[in-house]
């Protein structure tokens, strides 16, 4: 008993500091979270003013929101009792060990470690910031070469990192396409850590390009951007790279939304001349199967839209993102992401490397608006399905696009997606597949993981990029990269 009375000072002070740290890190993810909560609030409430709600859309959100509010608490409380379960296993065990004398963590030791864990997290923000010099694409450097721009888009080469590689003019170049509101910087992860998408063609020798996006807060022409003078503009970049590469046709690589932009303008036929292979990463080909997405209340844009100081509107970037999140809320209430982080230094001793710092930097700070014409293309492709005959619910240059016009086209479709996707669900990615029958051009692959994993660790061992495995439906496949380099024989 006095051996459990000498560590009284000790606990308490460690007490003390675990209740400091984790008030610090809750207010910190409680405060992120309201920014859009408000945000959303502002927007709303400016929309009902000039464009109310009937009476029927009022019930729907507000059945909507109970039914999120529900489906967060429940997943607070979940975490909360295996959290709790977890830690009072622990405590029991150390008060004994204290009581008894026992070899092993006394109370003390078990309590400082605890309040470690706690101010690790607590300081998370401050490895969130450090990455930045790392995260992404930096552009000013000579690791990267601007070769063409349009009114809305810079054109911009991956030059190798890997030393001895050089770009190969005997390889067909390809073209990356991003997401408009998720930015550019997700397919450049961690170049110098060996995981970003984007370097592994270019790694590989691989003419690869990038577009990307001009400042939409300062850019008219982007806030004003329609899909059909994405695809005028997109042809303008291809037909560029083209040029600097032999004539070589280029093949179109779109990640989420922006394979989704990327079968669109195929399908129009306006890019025969110079493209001639799509690649697509978990692309949403039909919303509707995404329950999570398309079972949102629809609501008219006003809803959505923030005006600039050019008296343009766009689409809010921080409200889209919300309700990305509240797909996920189990997951995303403050409490549970203070856990889960607490979690995962607990299992790295304090450490969890640059990984989870570069995701949350993403999650976090990549988040930018959209023109308002793009934003309702994709309010579309997730409130209203495919076709029976495999027209897609958009059109370009006022022309139906079906799916079936890549076999006339003769453009080969490498496709992927993530077994474990709970926003592009498998269903979700792959809803185009039947309309092709056993076209030889479409090939199929499931990678392990959920939705940014083939962006994040391309060179997972399962299933490499540049590699053949066997894919998480247990079929015999090869990675993007691995198509290209083929395709390019």
């Amino acid at each position: 008993m006095f051996a459990l009375l000498r560590e009284i000072p000790d606990f308490t002070t460690s007490w003390c500091r675990y209740t400091l740290a984790m008030m610090r890190a809750s207010n910190r993810e409680v405060s992120e979270f309201n920014d859009n909560l408000f945000i959303a609030a502002h927007i709303a409430l400016t929309a009902a003013r000039d464009n109310p709600l009937s009476m029927m859309e009022t019930m729907e959100i507000v059945e909507h929101n109970a039914s999120m509010a529900r489906k967060g608490l429940s997943g607070m409380q979940d975490k909360m009792a295996d959290y709790a379960f977890d830690q009072i296993e622990e405590a029991t065990r150390a008060f004994l060990n204290s009581l008894l004398q026992s070899d092993g963590e006394k109370l003390s030791g078990y309590m400082r470690r605890e309040a470690d864990i706690m101010e690790s997290v607590s300081n998370f923000n401050e490895q969130i910031e450090a990455i930045a010099d790392e995260f992404g694409f930096h552009f000013n450097t000579a690791n990267y070469k601007l070769v063409h721009e349009t009114d809305g888009f810079q054109l911009y080469q991956v030059l190798p990192l890997k030393p001895g590689v050089e770009v190969r003019t005997d390889l067909k170049p390809v073209m990356l396409v991003p997401p408009y509101m998720l930015g550019v910087h997700i397919l450049s992860f961690l170049p110098y850590e060996n995981k970003s998408y984007s370097h592994s063609f270019a790694n590989e020798g691989i003419p690869t390009y990038v577009r990307v996006v001009k400042d939409i807060m300062t850019n008219d022409k982007v806030q004003t951007m329609t899909p059909e003078q994405d695809c005028e503009q997109t042809y303008e970049l291809l037909a560029k790279i083209k040029e600097l590469n032999g004539g070589k046709k280029v093949t179109l690589n779109g990640t989420c939304q922006g394979g989704y932009i990327c079968l669109m303008n195929i399908l129009s036929g306006k890019l025969q001349d110079v493209c001639d292979a799509l690649i697509t990463n978990v692309t949403p080909v039909d919303g509707t199967y995404s329950a999570a997405i398309s079972g949102m209340p629809t609501m008219h844009h006003d809803f959505i839209t923030t005006t600039l100081p050019s008296g343009n509107k766009v689409a809010n970037g921080y409200l889209l993102s919300l309700g990305m999140r509240f797909v996920a809320i189990d997951r995303e209430t403050p409490l549970v992401k203070v856990l889960d982080q607490a979690s995962l230094h607990r299992a790295t001793d304090l450490n969890p490397g640059k990984t989870p710092a570069a995701l949350f930097r993403w999650l976090l700070k990549e988040r930018v608006h959209l023109p308002l014409a793009i934003a309702n293309m994709s309010s579309h492709t997730f409130q209203d399905p495919i076709a029976d005959d495999g027209t897609l619910p958009v059109k370009l240059f006022d022309k139906p696009l079906n799916i079936k016009s890549l076999i006339d086209l003769n453009v080969p479709w490498y496709q992927n997606y993530a077994i474990k996707d709970d926003l592009v669900t498998p269903p979700c990615a792959t809803a185009g597949n039947k309309y092709l029958g056993d076209w030889s051009g479409l090939e199929s692959v499931a990678f392990f993981g959920g939705h940014v994993a083939i962006l994040t660790s391309p060179y997972a061992k399962k299933a490499p990029v540049n590699g053949a495995f066997t894919d998480a439906n247990g079929k015999a496949s090869r990675g993007p990269v691995k198509f290209q380099m083929d395709i390019s024989a």
